[in-house]
């Protein structure tokens, strides 16, 4: 699975259409406006700034392999295009106007010359006569005038061979919306020949729904990116969000939880305002930032990219070097964010640069890529990738608060009863903060077989407290069934079995049944759907990323708290409560409390804490009985 998956394609299929898409809708926006070379003028700018101002080198240009498709090779003539190269599509308000709605047509042709793909990318606003046809995107009264040119365009590809499959249709913007547009009639315009091309849209303001025919691509922190919803019409939008003020449409074709986090986004005072569409200064810079970001490149390179869904909350760093060293990239609460995701499990992805990656309430999933990285998760259960360059883990509390395993698939657990699990790779050192600011804790160097301390390097190493690895039972890439105090499952459908001891049980990868018996137990399920059940004692029980059921035998003494109960975007967990007289989610709010830390129940000898929920998270169906 990744948040780009589409149609009928592979999880890396889909990624590179999804860059492919992106490359030709950029460039074709920027290609010229008013006869100026926008996408050379910004490259050119970009590679004069110093290494590391920006969270990536600017590189607008088409990707490899593809060129433009002149209206010769069409059958049209040259008053087929404007000025600027782009073929003229009449606007039902305007008409035939210079820098109205516009396309560009473009081919990929293989290393013998013959033509593979083509692309439909239209334009999105450069010039004040476009803001006229936002008035009309909704009701899509552009579609008709599309059809001359699309007719053309399908001429072309029957004689190449090419079948509807074989066209992407795209575009940034005003282009994502007309992209949209088309999909929606793309049953009778031009015959019906390109009702089943790739349709992958980027930044769009108004989405089509229907046929899953549409993958459209945004950020949460753009203004722009689902303005105007999916509503029949612009009007019906205005009411939904007066204003356009504070959209946060839940669409079925939208990535809804993709966060561009630059500068702007992390300055507390952010958007300076209404998060509106007339807010340009506190809207706009998620918009024009993506332009130039390879923000989409480093979510499908993300050694988790296969763990994300469409609707996952996915962070992308993309600091300027004056705030990067300083500023941490993490979860905030912001006016963008209208369901509050703060707490969800999310995706923190860095840069090629030095960055600080933080984790929040959530499992974190944090891939700092290449750099001198410094990466705090928060509680909870967390999966870390530092990458390349030297790393540095940082972890709340003292060594002593912490035992450290060294795992078969070659990462490294760091489990602490009070701050949770840490599954970690390619990083190189690990610093305890010891109250919380950094210098003050210890060090250390993550070796294969033990953390080196580097306290006391050189003249002083005899004063070392290098700290060995814990054994642990471990599972191997199938379905293990395994029983211990410390047991790691890994990859597989596992069956984990604790002891009537304090244990730890880890499941991974994989839909894990894992059941920690007596004892205070801490139950992590790892990704995947997960079983989970404590068996009586202090228990701890993390599901992970997927949909978990959580396991409470009422008639167990001691308290069961379930950390991570979601039901959200990407994760619908369960709760069955078994051995109690209690038959109905009614009568069950007769027997709880809200508290400071969540839901918490009296179910006889035993208690459970739900944390972080409240009596509405218990939507109907989410507790069973038996």
């Amino acid at each position: 699975m990744g948040m780009f998956d589409y149609c009928r394609y592979s999880v890396a299929e889909s990624a590179e259409l999804a860059n492919t898409s992106l490359g030709l809708a950029t460039f074709g926006q920027l290609d010229r406006i008013y006869g100026i070379q926008v996408a050379s003028l910004a490259n050119g700018f970009g590679q004069a700034l110093p290494p590391g101002a920006t969270a990536n080198k600017t590189n607008v240009a088409l990707p490899a392999g593809w060129s433009e498709v002149g209206p010769s090779s069409l059958g049209l003539g040259p008053d087929a295009v404007d000025y600027d190269g782009y073929y003229v599509i009449e606007s039902p308000l305007t008409g035939r106007t210079y820098s109205g709605p516009q396309a560009k047509i473009y081919e990929e042709r293989d290393v013998l010359g013959q033509v593979t793909r083509l692309s439909v990318m239209f334009a999105g606003t450069n010039s004040p006569v476009d803001l006229a046809d936002y008035l009309q995107l909704n009701s899509g009264e552009i579609a008709p005038k599309m059809n001359p040119l699309l007719t053309a365009v399908r001429n072309y590809a029957i004689g190449k061979g090419l079948t509807a499959d074989d066209v992407i249709v795209t575009g940034y913007s005003l282009g994502a919306a007309y992209t949209n547009i088309m999909a929606k009639y793309a049953d009778t315009l031009a015959g019906g020949f390109f009702a089943n091309s790739n349709y992958i849209a980027h930044a769009v303001p108004y989405t089509y729904e229907g046929n899953d025919r549409v993958l459209n691509i945004g950020y949460e922190n753009d203004v722009v990116h689902r303005a105007a919803g999916n509503f029949d019409s612009l009007g019906s939008a205005v009411t939904a969000a007066p204003g356009l003020m504070g959209q946060d449409y839940a669409l079925g074709s939208s990535t809804d939880n993709l966060i561009l986090f630059g500068d702007d986004y992390a300055n507390p005072a952010w958007p300076y305002g209404p998060f509106a569409l007339y807010n340009i200064p506190g809207g706009w810079a998620a918009h024009v930032a993506g332009l130039t970001s390879d923000a989409v490149a480093r979510i499908t390179q993300s050694a988790f990219y296969g763990e994300t869904a469409r609707d996952s909350l996915v962070i992308v760093s993309n600091l300027t070097g004056a705030t990067r060293g300083v500023t941490w990239v993490e979860d905030l609460h912001r006016p963008s964010d209208r369901h509050d995701h703060v707490g969800d499990s999310a995706f923190l992805i860095g840069s090629q640069y030095d960055d600080r990656l933080r984790g929040n309430v959530g499992n974190d999933y944090i891939d700092a890529m290449a750099g001198d990285d410094t990466i705090r998760p928060g509680d909870g259960q967390n999966r870390i990738e530092g990458g390349s360059g030297t790393d540095t883990l940082e972890l709340s509390g003292t060594m002593h608060d912490w035992s450290v395993s060294r795992l078969a698939d070659g990462t490294t657990a760091f489990f602490s009863k009070s701050y949770g699990l840490d599954i970690v790779s390619g990083v190189e050192n690990v610093t305890f903060l010891d109250g919380g600011i950094p210098g003050l804790g210890r060090s250390y160097a993550v070796e294969s077989n033990r953390l080196e301390d580097l306290t006391g390097n050189g003249v002083f190493e005899f004063l070392d407290q290098d700290v060995a690895y814990t054994g642990a039972q471990q599972g191997k890439a199938g379905d293990d069934t395994l029983t211990g105090s410390r047991v790691f499952g890994l990859a597989g459908n596992d069956v984990l079995t604790g002891t009537s001891a304090s244990d730890l049980l880890y499941g991974g990868a994989g839909d894990d049944r894992l059941d920690g018996r007596g004892g205070n137990d801490a139950v992590y399920g790892g990704e995947g759907n997960d079983w989970l059940t404590g068996g009586g004692g202090r228990d701890l029980l993390n599901g992970g990323l997927g949909d978990d059921l959580f396991v409470v035998d009422a008639r167990q003494s001691g308290r069961v708290t379930i950390e991570d109960f979601r039901l959200g975007d990407v994760e619908q967990d369960r709760i069955r409560i078994v051995g109690s007289t209690i038959r109905s989610e009614a009568e069950l709010r007769n027997h709880g409390e809200q508290t400071a830390d969540g839901l918490l129940l009296h179910l006889g000898p035993g208690d459970v804490l739900i944390e972080h929920a409240t009596w509405n998270t218990l939507t109907p169906g989410t507790v069973s009985f038996g």
